[in-house]
């Protein structure tokens, strides 16, 4: 799915902490990756700046595969060093940037926040994947698509055990995938699918400032990458 080149280098700053000492952050992304922008929103809430580049050579490249061996997207470049996977940036983030924070401070309502994000990825996320193949059809994969709104159905139920806080690691990954899902359903015609809790979490995340900041520039991006694939009248 992962388109294979950026124009430009970005460089992305919300609200800096001049506090914090870091070294400088590089993200090898592509914008409109689904996992980039699960990290962006970290950042951006953590108010981090950083700088954003293609992956070296292009998606899946030897050169990129030699720094990152899995050639997976996104990596974050801490000064000299690289670290791969959302999750493992996520938890070093956290980490090395204690506040504001984004796991809470409880032992249980901490394991918590990972289930709903290990739903995410392993759950939710692949079914949003596998019917990335039918944007621009005129219909998607009747099986493929009850197998995503039975796991938004199980999100209703997931999202029910969430702990009582603003923000939270699970919310990255969910957001940009439910992006994802009301922009495919607009794409097909189909009717709004998110009720209840779900309906009421995503209107409650694009409130907040740093999750509004990222999809006002993250929608464009997707909302072109859709029409590429959309055939013309």
């Amino acid at each position: 799915m992962e388109p294979s080149s950026i124009t430009e280098v970005s460089k992305q700053v919300l609200g800096q902490d001049p506090s914090l000492s870091l070294p400088d952050l590089c993200i090898y992304s592509v914008p409109v990756s689904l996992y980039c922008a699960k990290l962006r929103l970290l950042m951006r809430f953590k108010r981090l700046a950083w700088s954003e580049l293609p992956p070296p050579g292009g998606y899946g490249s030897e050169a990129y595969t030699a720094l990152v061996p899995a050639g997976s997207l996104p990596a974050l470049k801490v000064g000299a060093q690289i670290i791969a996977d959302s999750e493992a940036i996520a938890e070093y983030l956290e980490e090395s940037v204690p506040l504001p924070p984004a796991l809470p401070t409880d032992l249980m309502e901490r394991a918590q926040v990972r289930a709903l994000g290990r739903f995410h990825d392993t759950r939710l996320e692949p079914c949003v994947r596998a019917l990335f193949s039918d944007i621009g059809q005129p219909h998607p994969q009747a099986e493929a698509l009850e197998q995503l709104q039975q796991r938004l159905q199980q999100l209703q139920k997931a999202l029910a055990l969430r702990p009582n806080i603003q923000f939270c690691l699970a919310d990255c990954g969910l957001i940009v995938s439910l992006e994802w899902v009301t922009m495919m359903y607009k794409n097909w015609g189909l009717p709004h699918p998110f009720i209840g809790l779900v309906a009421d979490y995503q209107q409650d995340m694009e409130q907040l400032p740093w999750v509004a900041a990222e999809l006002g520039t993250y929608r464009p991006l997707l909302t072109q990458w859709i029409k590429t694939k959309t055939p013309s009248p």
